[in-house]
């Protein structure tokens, strides 16, 4: 059963933070706003690596959908029209309308995947994660110049497109986050490097105009703890949150 069958939403997340030294619990946070936050701004990061992309493309219309379009909006400087598709016209209708007062370029809701690809230099997925990919996106649709950002280990994609892309790159070579196309040894050692590495400049980005980039971030869990020591200093700082005894 998918959670939407259950009543709940397809992102949820509890996180506990514990001292370093004597491993007791000293915060407990909703992390569902967290990595809505934490997930698209790594995308963001990485899509603003696309030089002088005006057109964005997102799949997935629930609350990774939307913090991907409100950040690709600000890191995309040059971007004019953003596509979106979910397989449910009431998710797209909502996401518009959430977005409204942030987002002030034009938001096509498509008809299918096809006319997102055909029409976007820079794409991400936030879909369902499954075992076996759901081929949504056919290799074919890809064009020289793109750049495929997934959040959802590749599941929405044909696993051909990041097999015979120009590059990949990914959050963390560790196994444990690699996409669910790279299943053997010569499909791993085909992933170029990590995003943080391009990021910091440690890693070459896009060498040229018609490399086919797939950049796929899960999240790694260190990024949830930096952001929670973040939060959780913030919240000591203003004297919010509710004081537990153990």
């Amino acid at each position: 059963r998918t959670p939407k069958a259950c009543g709940l939403p397809q992102t949820t997340g509890l996180q506990i933070m514990n001292d370093i030294v004597t491993g007791v619990p000293i915060a407990v946070m909703d992390c569902t706003w967290l990595t809505a936050m934490r997930t698209p701004a790594v995308t963001a990061l990485a899509a603003a690596l696309h030089p002088h992309a005006r057109t964005f493309g997102m799949f997935g219309g629930g609350v990774q959908g939307i913090g991907h379009v409100r950040f690709a909006a600000k890191a995309l400087k040059e971007l004019e029209k953003i596509y979106i598709y979910d397989k449910f016209p009431e998710s797209m209708d909502r996401f518009i309308e959430q977005v409204a007062d942030e987002v002030k370029l034009p938001i096509i809701k498509a008809s299918c995947p096809e006319e997102v690809v055909k029409n976007c230099e820079v794409l991400s997925s936030a879909a369902f994660i499954v075992r076996e990919p759901m081929k949504l996106v056919r290799k074919e649709w890809i064009r020289k110049g793109q750049t495929i950002l997934p959040c959802d280990l590749n599941t929405f994609w044909d696993p051909r497109i990041a097999l015979t892309a120009s590059t990949l790159w990914t959050a963390s070579t560790s196994t444990s986050c690699l996409p669910v196309w790279a299943i053997s040894p010569t499909d791993c050692r085909r992933i170029a490097c990590q995003t943080g590495e391009v990021l910091a400049g440690i890693a070459e980005g896009r060498t040229g105009e018609d490399e086919i980039i797939v950049c796929s971030n899960i999240g790694i869990s260190t990024n949830d703890v930096a952001m929670g020591q973040a939060i959780l200093t913030k919240a000591l700082e203003m004297g919010i949150g509710t004081r537990m005894k153990l």
